[in-house]
């Protein structure tokens, strides 16, 4: 009989890109993070008083994930019009700065787990190449690296001069990625700072907004949210639009929000 051959390990990540953006002048000021949800999902949120966990397919962990500044996640988004209202989106807003990440990533990991950053990235490349320190200053590094400013990360336009060096290759690929505008398999959670926490997040004293439906703006709702100092910003709906159509009036919500709107917090 022929020896079984072992399997093979799975390499480790390279540490360029961390060490790069490590390098890098952190963007001053902070975005808060985001979690998005449906409407089924909410009540559990509300019930806990906290967001936990779920179980990740991609990293085989229960994971919690957030985003940087961005209410990106679509929640349902493979989802066509439906009249359910359990599927509508709701966005928590949380403060800047949250510590206790166990990983941070300049993107959507689980796309590129999914290849579709493909074009974008030499086929031996692995997620865990791109993977941040777990460090709360590595988002506002990203931006001070690659973008503008902060305002301009959270419009998806305005990029650095930044020139990475020739054998800087995961920089390279970053940097191409988030500047196409050719058609691709992705939206812009391609170029959005995803923290993954393994620990659940508490809503009391990290929590800042709550933007819902209108119909989910309830008085029960609004005082619930109120004890805790929490701002409810709702949004009007029309039936049988996706959870994706939705996620632009969040969008919108949020760019008023940070720019200091509700008198919250001012981000711009």
């Amino acid at each position: 009989m022929f020896p079984v051959a072992a399997p093979m390990r799975a390499r480790k990540g390279r540490v360029d890109f961390a060490k790069l953006v490590r390098s890098a002048a952190e963007e001053p000021g902070g975005l808060p993070l985001t979690h998005m949800t449906d409407a089924y999902r909410f009540r559990a949120v509300v019930e806990e008083g906290q967001l936990a966990t779920s179980p990740c397919s991609v990293f085989n962990e229960p994971l919690l994930y957030l985003f940087y500044g961005r209410p990106a996640y679509r929640v349902a988004a493979q989802i066509e019009g439906t009249g359910q209202d359990a599927y509508w989106p709701i966005c928590f807003v949380l403060k800047p700065g949250i510590a206790g990440a166990k990983r941070t990533y300049p993107f959507d990991s689980g796309a590129f787990h999914h290849g579709r950053f493909a074009d974008y990235c030499h086929r031996d490349m692995i997620k865990e190449d791109f993977q941040l320190d777990a460090d709360p200053s590595s988002p506002g590094r990203v931006i001070g690296l690659f973008w503008d400013g902060a305002r301009d990360y959270f419009d998806n336009i305005g990029f650095s001069d930044f020139v990475p060096d020739p054998l800087a290759f995961e920089a390279k690929s970053y940097f191409e990625m988030i500047r196409s505008n050719s058609n691709a398999p992705f939206d812009e959670r391609h170029s959005t700072i995803e923290l993954q926490f393994d620990q659940p997040i508490a809503l009391k004293g990290n929590l800042l907004a709550v933007i819902l439906p209108q119909c989910f703006a309830t008085d029960e709702i609004v005082r619930h949210f109120g004890a805790m100092d929490v701002l409810v910003l709702p949004f009007d709906t029309v039936n049988r639009h996706t959870a994706a159509n939705m996620v632009g009036q969040i969008y919108d919500i949020a760019r008023d929000l940070y720019g200091g709107e509700h008198g919250k917090i001012q981000c711009w």
